[in-house]
């Protein structure tokens, strides 16, 4: 979702108990008030209160499912399940989710269904705090990790690149010290920061490995004047956790799907590097 838009919603929310309905006339829809209430319902259906899932990486593989639930785009929000922590996903176990599209569609009730592909993670050390129950789709066991709106998720990690988005996620990742990093710098004219890279995939840049990301920066065709990539070899620990009580974590993809988050412009990151 889009910062205003967020930010609206948040105010709206917080003048709630004051403030009769008649008084938000203009300043925020009925459209973005559905979207925060379906996502408490979702997080509150979801949610296992207590339960909550560790991993080890770097590149721990995995792929996600996001069920998108809702009446119209606009009020729509994507659950998300993902394997890490429980199990992994290949790029073979990906193609068979794929194939299913229509049987998850059906089975789940949902309006459209997000299919990330087969990825792996670059982080070090990972722990989420919100988990949900398992749900097998195919061949891999996943588990709810959360629930964000569609036109954040489409914002974020859909369909679009260098556009960096808020999405709710309440976890952390860890990076070591003396571990390699891939980082893009943001210029201040498109809102600062400095993007490091949480995952990557050769789903879209075929031949693309652990090995390789540090050569990416010549291979970038679409990123945006004054953006830079750059690798660099932490000297501490990095650690990337979206702020409380919101937990909204800036997110995107390059023009090759790697995912990445911002540090710089919130308190998520302990430092930016």
């Amino acid at each position: 979702m889009q910062t205003a838009i967020i930010k609206k919603i948040q105010k709206a929310i917080a003048l709630s108990a004051c403030l009769s309905t008649s008084m938000f006339a203009g300043s925020v829809t009925a459209e973005e008030l559905t979207v925060e209430k379906n996502m408490k319902e979702s997080q509150k259906s979801h949610i296992i209160p207590g339960k909550k899932l560790t991993a080890k990486g770097p590149n721990y593989q995995f792929c996600e499912v996001a069920t998108i639930v809702g009446t119209t785009k606009e009020n729509a929000v994507a659950n998300f399940y993902n394997p890490t922590g429980i199990d992994h996903c290949t790029a073979e176990d990906f193609g068979k989710i794929v194939a299913m599209k229509d049987q998850i569609i059906k089975e789940t009730g949902a309006m459209d269904v997000f299919l990330n592909p087969s990825r792996h993670w670059t982080w070090d050390e990972f722990e989420v705090y919100e988990v949900g129950e398992e749900k097998q789709f195919g061949p891999v066991k996943m588990v709810w990790m959360g629930v964000i709106p569609y036109i954040a998720m489409t914002e974020a990690v859909g369909h679009s690149s260098y556009n960096p988005g808020q999405i709710h996620r309440n976890n952390s990742f860890v990076y070591n010290k003396g571990t390699m990093v891939y980082i893009i710098d943001i210029p201040k004219k498109d809102g600062g920061g400095v993007m490091v890279m949480q995952s990557w995939t050769p789903y879209v840049n075929k031949g693309e490995t652990a090995e390789n990301l540090k050569d990416l920066g010549s291979q970038f065709k679409k990123l945006p004047a004054g953006w830079k990539f750059r690798t660099k070899v932490l000297d501490r620990k990095l650690i990337v956790s979206p702020p409380a009580p919101d937990y909204l974590a800036w997110v995107t993809m390059d023009e090759f799907q790697n995912t990445y988050q911002v540090c710089g412009r919130d308190n998520a990151c302990n430092y930016t590097p």
